[in-house]
């Protein structure tokens, strides 16, 4: 179940796209991409799997998970120069290049070590985005001299990058369509819904970047997600075990996950031949309902008073498309004195702006342990 992809068909055909668009017509591809959903919707598993294709595909990639402790643009440099081996005909080059970046961000060479710096520490001059468009010329010439077909950048929790990090690859690669389009090479990203936010007060155009969202599964995904892997065991799901899976997932791809697996240890891990059965399923929700509790209850911990007295206002307005004037009312606050709690919040995965104005929590069931939470 790890590495089912299904219902995502929309975004891998998007991905195979890009991937022909840099493998074939060796062009750039000048807007960012970035799939943005709450956690438990598989953002990281679809950025993987594109990945797979890309590498089926020649090309050569960098994966980055953000982290607000460290300079993205370092973390994409630090990696940079492996994606050719030392002794490739340009990869001298591609050290310099290198190395000269991590100079403009006032660091020492990040070639052959990691190095993490704090994004303080690293805030990039004014020719650090010049000098990371260099370095990405010179790792796609690298690689397609040495028999590569392109260059992918990956950043998976791109929602937690710095500030200036963003700046300077928005602008590298603002500066890359306009002046080096033939550069084999796309930057591709996942994040939380907030991903939007948070870049654009980074930075002042977003002209660069396509957000899209990653929405829940649609009952005949989810019924394809459990059936399919069993099939190609020999085993088959009843209707009625696929019904009750379908209900109690409510489309979520994590509690999906978790059924598919539960429902397989309570069949006894069934040879081929066999059947999961609605009493199997119903067997294996406890074992579900204890893996998502313990998700619920890392959450509780993890938010403040303030927060998790946001949590409980929401959980009792019904959890889902809940008004933001609403949920001040109820806390007796005004709605600008409620903003931080809601914007840390976000940041956590914990609720989203479903529209506009509107707050829901992200993954369900978290509403009725909150109130279970309040009754004991």
């Amino acid at each position: 179940m790890a590495h089912s992809i299904v219902g995502r068909a929309a975004q891998l055909s998007y991905f195979d796209e890009r991937i022909q668009v840099i493998t074939q017509l060796r062009r750039f591809v000048a807007r960012v991409r970035v799939d943005h959903a709450s956690r438990g919707l598989g953002k990281t598993t679809l950025l993987r799997q594109a990945e797979r294709r890309m590498r089926a595909a020649g090309m050569r990639t960098v994966w980055v998970t953000a982290d607000p402790e460290e300079s993205l643009v370092a973390s994409v440099l630090g990696k940079l120069a492996s994606t050719v081996p030392p002794g490739s005909s340009r990869w001298d080059a591609l050290k310099a290049s290198v190395d000269s970046a991590s100079v403009s961000l006032g660091i020492p060479s990040i070639v052959e070590a990691s190095v993490t710096m704090s994004p303080q520490r690293t805030a990039p001059t004014a020719g650090a985005a010049e000098s990371f468009k260099q370095a990405i010329v010179a790792a796609t010439d690298a690689i397609e001299a040495d028999g590569g077909t392109g260059l992918a950048v990956l950043v998976d929790e791109i929602q937690a990058a710095d500030a200036s990090g963003l700046r300077a690859i928005a602008y590298a690669w603002q500066e890359l369509a306009s002046e080096r389009p033939s550069t084999p090479a796309g930057l591709f990203a996942v994040g939380l819904p907030n991903t939007s936010e948070v870049i654009g007060r980074a930075v002042t155009f977003s002209e660069r970047f396509d957000y899209r969202p990653l929405l829940g599964l649609a009952d005949e995904e989810v019924e394809l997600a459990l059936a399919g892997p069993a099939s190609s065991a020999g085993v088959r799901w009843t209707t009625d075990a696929l019904q009750l899976a379908v209900r109690e997932s409510e489309g979520y791809p994590h509690k999906v996950q978790l059924l598919g697996d539960e429902a397989w240890k309570a069949a006894g891990y069934p040879p081929a031949g066999s059947v999961i059965t609605e009493s199997m399923v119903t067997a294996a929700l406890s074992g579900v309902d204890e893996q998502m509790a313990e998700l619920f209850r890392a959450r509780w911990r993890s938010a403040s008073p303030a927060e998790r007295e946001m949590l409980l206002a929401i959980a009792r307005l019904g959890g889902t498309r809940v008004k933001r004037e609403e949920i001040a009312d109820a806390l007796g606050k005004s709605t600008r004195s409620i903003s931080s709690a809601r914007d840390r919040l976000m940041q956590k995965g914990i609720v989203e702006a479903s529209e506009f104005g509107f707050l829901s929590f992200t993954a369900p069931g978290f509403r009725e342990y909150i109130l279970r939470i309040e009754e004991n």
